[in-house]
């Protein structure tokens, strides 16, 4: 089962999936009733009552908040500050493409679907620069604005789940690494649901830091991070190397036209180019915001107690901080079409 948020100028109801979960353990931060009434359709669904009171029912672990539906080992909050991180991830990515919202090939969209939307910033910014389209943003938390334009919407979702959702012209998928169970079902999904000759596009960083001139040594802090995330994705069954995997998952789902874009992305001001110094301190300003949120939940997964984890921040910090270390991440861009004949028979 989903929920969808609405607009004032629309009311219409569409399923993703009709498969519910939350995950009920621990010390909880409720929304009012009031404020979920005012952003859903509350005739739209079955069950909605309940299903709105588990998707504000927000766990609390060492005092970050995290989603409430859906996967159980999804490792990042949900709360103000991560949401925060997430639109300054918003601007790097503007920053990186010299203001588009997306590179892919596609000409006037009419449904669009975005995958794991978070505060719904690409979804809106999309909706208002395409406003013939419906663009639709998928998430686990209703953290997305109230009041949207006339041609955008947002459901709550796992979309690990199966979709029961009609065909789409677009379907975009961005910063999803450590989220998804199975990429190659995911993708099989997105076919499987995307027009003929439809787009998908994924957008991933990747989580590797990599230094060109042996300035990141490989036991800095700054250079642990990979393997320990490497660590969190066995653990939980969800891998962060989706940047890496992101092309051969894409081939391997049947999509033809199929073409890889990859960005170098500084972390921190220390190149000499004036764009990439630019993009160094977007990348800078959304790891430190967000650091604590990328490691607090999946490092004690693995045993580590919050004052490790935050012994072990303190060090990243440093290393961010240091325009010694000339360390940068992969931004890729994979895209691909859907055959317009199927070759299924």
């Amino acid at each position: 089962m989903s929920i969808e948020r609405v607009n004032t100028h629309d009311t219409r109801a569409e399923s993703l999936n009709d498969t519910s979960g939350s995950d009920n353990d621990g010390t909880r931060a409720t929304t009012s009733d009031e404020d979920a009434d005012s952003a859903y359709d509350a005739e739209s669904v079955s069950s909605t009552e309940t299903l709105l009171e588990s998707s504000f029912d927000y766990p609390i672990e060492n005092g970050r908040r995290y989603h409430a539906y859906g996967v159980r080992h999804y490792p990042f909050p949900n709360d103000e500050q991560q949401q925060k991180a997430e639109d300054l991830s918003h601007q790097l990515y503007l920053k990186v493409f010299d203001g588009k919202l997306s590179l892919a090939r596609i000409k006037n969209p009419q449904r669009v679907l975005d995958i794991g939307c978070g505060t719904g910033i690409w979804v809106l910014d999309y909706a208002e620069e395409n406003p013939s389209a419906e663009v639709t943003g998928i998430d686990l938390s209703p953290i997305q604005p109230a009041w949207v334009l006339p041609n955008c919407r947002f459901i709550i979702d796992d979309i690990n789940a199966p979709w029961q959702a009609g065909d789409f012209d677009f379907v975009h998928i961005r910063a999803m690494s450590g989220s998804v169970s199975d990429w190659g079902n995911l993708y099989g999904t997105v076919l499987q649901h995307l027009k003929p000759g439809g787009v998908v596009e994924h957008v991933e960083l990747s989580w590797q830091p990599m230094s060109d001139d042996g300035t990141l040594a490989p036991d800095s802090a700054l250079g642990s991070w990979w393997p320990l995330l490497k660590r969190i994705g066995e653990k939980t069954g969800q891998t962060f190397a989706a940047s890496e995997l992101a092309f051969e998952s894409i081939t391997a789902g049947g999509f033809t036209n199929i073409e890889e874009v990859k960005f170098k992305v500084p972390i921190g001001p220390w190149a000499l180019d004036k764009k990439l110094k630019d993009l160094g301190n977007w990348s800078f300003l959304y790891l430190w915001e967000g650091l604590q949120g990328f490691f607090m939940r999946g490092l004690t997964k693995l045993g580590w107690t919050p004052q490790q984890v935050e012994l072990y921040l303190v060090k990243v910090r440093k290393d961010l901080k240091d325009i010694t270390i000339h360390s940068y991440l992969y931004l890729r861009v994979v895209y691909g079409q859907k055959p317009e004949v199927s070759v299924i028979g």
